[in-house]
């Protein structure tokens, strides 16, 4: 029996396993819910957990050969990395066949070839992959009248950014400004200036590591650029603060990256393991660094890209990146890929609202509300229903 590794850490952190599939889905598990095992065999779900099967408890990571997914209303998806797994799906692979997933409580499993079996992942907890918690750096606004970034001509924060960090040499990253040619930067500690700084050409730097950064400390990215604009000018930026893991965090997320390496041999889908580690920690920044080097490597999926979108939008508020992964997520979507098509339309869909393009905002809405019709999602369609009027009386206004 394989040992299952389980790492808390806080209110929001992820749980989940692994079975053998190609790399990659969104998921929202939560880690330290104390649930005891569904059997496999014997599966039932009842009325008062109804919602909790509406929330993914695992992720695919690698897949070979002819495998098959099946949800609990008998819809057939079409699996990739990162596809996720529900409560009451089937897993089944042909002679050739085998799939990798990931749990929500980390745990790796393996289906191997001939088999046929029942998601038997632990329940996740019920909660919102969008929901505001204590662990996230000043938790975005999530009312319509607040825009972070809007394709803003300042060379505002891309990384780090609302999020934790569990190495002190962090990749710095902000938007390239129209005939800027150099960019000044420094970083705050706690609002008082850290005794350094760097003038660089591009717009990406590696933090030396010194002075070192702490953990317990609030510290901010401020760039400059030499056309006299700087991410601090009043446009709406928000906050952009991060800080470091303190030591018993990092141990636990270094122990459950241990075992995901001793796990998965596959080295891509190790990293989308990881990746999932990182975002149960509230490491945005790094989970999304582990997932944008993955179609380098030639491993590129509608549910990777959907994740990076989902990411940009909810964790970071940078609306731009999270058009282009949703636009992404899109374009290499099957036309019968109807969950993630769904999907990603809606998060496209709330994107363009955000950025006051109500037009293209309703189009995509309406293409997610007819998805969300077909997969039988009654409250989606709901939403979306209401989500349209306000945005055709905010069109009707101007």
């Amino acid at each position: 029996m394989k040992k299952q590794t389980t790492v808390v850490m806080g209110a929001s952190a992820i749980a989940f396993t692994l079975i053998a599939i190609d790399i990659l889905p969104h998921l929202h598990f939560g880690i330290g819910a104390n649930l005891s095992k569904i059997s496999a065999n014997n599966l039932i779900i009842s009325p008062a957990i109804a919602a909790t099967t509406r929330i993914p408890n695992g992720q695919i990571l690698n897949i070979s050969g002819e495998v098959q997914l099946q949800r609990q209303d008998g819809r057939n998806v079409r699996p990739s990395a990162g596809t996720p797994i529900y409560p009451g799906d089937k897993l089944q692979t042909a002679q050739n066949g085998q799939i990798t997933i990931q749990c929500a409580d980390s745990e790796i499993k393996s289906i191997k070839a001939g088999e046929n079996q029942l998601n038997s992942c632990l329940l996740a907890s019920e909660k919102s992959k969008d929901d505001c918690n204590k662990n996230l750096i000043h938790c975005p606004d999530r009312g319509d009248d607040q825009i972070v970034w809007n394709n803003a001509p300042i060379p505002y924060i891309i990384s780090p950014r609302r999020t934790k960090l569990l190495g002190n040499k962090p990749i710095l990253r902000w938007n390239p400004v129209a005939g800027a040619t150099s960019y000044k930067l420094s970083i705050l500690e706690n609002k008082a200036k850290l005794n350094w700084e760097k003038t660089v050409n591009g717009t990406e730097a590696v933090y030396p590591g010194e002075p070192a950064l702490k953990p317990g400390v609030k510290y901010r990215l401020i760039v400059e650029a030499n056309t006299g604009v700087s991410s601090e000018n009043p446009l709406g930026e928000g906050d952009t603060e991060f800080r470091l893991l303190d030591e018993k965090e990092v141990e636990g997320v270094k122990e459950a990256v241990r075992a995901i390496e001793q796990q998965v041999p596959n080295a891509a889908s190790q990293k989308l393991a990881i990746a999932q580690i990182y975002r149960s920690a509230n490491l945005i920044a790094e989970a999304i660094e582990i997932l944008e080097s993955l179609p380098a490597a030639g491993v590129e999926t509608p549910p990777i890209y959907r994740t990076l979108g989902e990411m940009y939008q909810g964790r970071s508020q940078l609306m731009p990146q999270a058009k282009f992964y949703y636009l992404k997520a899109i374009s290499t979507a099957k036309p019968d890929d109807i969950e993630e098509l769904t999907e990603a339309r809606y998060g496209l869909g709330e994107v363009h609202s955000s950025m006051r393009e109500n037009l293209e905002a309703m189009q995509y809405l309406k293409l997610a509300k007819e998805g969300y019709q077909t997969l039988g999602d009654v409250q989606m369609v709901e939403k979306i229903g209401k989500q349209l009027q306000d945005v055709q009386r905010r069109e009707e206004r101007k």
